[in-house]
């Protein structure tokens, strides 16, 4: 009876530990057996597409990734759609709530900057100023600056535009100019005011765009523009003769740079982050391999010369 039991026993085990073996290779026969499809943030987008040739070289798979949003990344990794969710903000406590399996790996910090055209002479701007030419308390460039050229009516008035609201960076916008937005069902424009109860949303509509090359065609082609996106996007631009239109502005006094987002010193600073669906064994197992190689050094570096802060956790 004994000798049966045991043999018994030993069957068990061998056939778990095979069960086991197999399951581990079916993930990773998952994980190749099509390609790795990331989606969301649109400034994550731009940063692995600069290093998906690495991604791809070490998965060896093929990697699709795709813009959407940050807002809409995070539904789609939630809803087990896609394999690797993008956010460029941290996950709300709503989100955290709603979908408890979600698992953020940060692996660098951006920052949003603020741009106008060159023509109008001006070079940096306070937080202050910047919340109330938003809600256009401060609707003529020649309020707002003493060094403005003299501009004609037409070219006086401040035109706002901002990244739309289902983007990451949007969110970041509102939350360091403490405003808040109503935007009416169909339009392509919002009206902002101070954030919380208080006060009525400003009659100046603010025009939406989805992607950097947008803005920044928007302000070298509109002399009285003003628009913000990921510093990483502008970075990569530098030597670019399209920058050379437009002037990134200071804040407070502080230059958007990699030094001033390392040191604290410039204040709209805001993640790049990857979602995992931890619910999923193959969006878990592509996550945790991600991290690895996001952070090896080789990858840490690339993005530093392209204008991301590589977070190490």
């Amino acid at each position: 009876m004994s000798t049966m039991l045991f043999r018994s026993m030993k069957a068990l085990l061998l056939s778990t530990a095979l069960i086991t073996a197999h399951s581990a290779f079916a993930i990773e026969e998952n994980i190749n057996s099509k390609p790795i499809f990331i989606a969301g943030s649109t400034t994550v987008t731009e940063l692995l597409v600069d290093i998906k040739d690495d991604l791809s070289q070490e998965f060896g798979n093929s990697i699709q990734i795709r813009p959407m949003g940050s807002d809409k990344g995070i539904k789609a990794i939630a809803d087990n759609v896609i394999d690797i969710g993008t956010s460029s903000r941290y996950l709300t406590k709503e989100e955290q709530q709603r979908w408890p399996f979600l698992r953020q790996i940060i692996i660098a910090q951006d920052a949003i900057a603020f741009f106008v055209n060159k023509n109008l002479n001006i070079t940096e701007l306070t937080t202050k100023k910047l919340s109330e030419i938003y809600q256009g308390k401060l609707n003529k460039w020649s309020a707002v600056s003493p060094y403005t050229p003299e501009l004609s009516a037409k070219n006086d008035e401040i035109l706002l535009f901002s990244k739309g609201t289902s983007h990451g960076s949007f969110d970041v916008f509102l939350e360091y100019l403490n405003l808040d937005y109503i935007q009416e069902p169909g339009s392509n424009y919002i009206r902002l005011k101070m954030a919380g109860n208080r006060g009525l949303f400003s009659e100046q509509k603010v025009e939406l765009y989805d992607q950097f090359n947008q803005a920044l065609g928007i302000v070298q082609r509109i002399p009285n523009a003003i628009a913000y996106d990921s510093y990483g996007a502008i970075s990569k631009l530098e030597n670019d003769r399209r920058i050379n239109k437009v002037t990134l502005l200071e804040i407070d006094g502080v230059s958007p740079s990699v030094e001033s987002i390392q040191n604290g010193d410039y204040a709209f600073v805001r993640p790049l982050v990857l979602i995992v669906n931890t619910q999923s064994p193959r969006s878990k197992k592509i996550g945790d391999k991600l991290d690895v190689i996001i952070k090896s050094t080789k990858l840490q570096q690339k993005m530093l010369e392209f204008g991301y802060l590589p977070v190490k956790q």
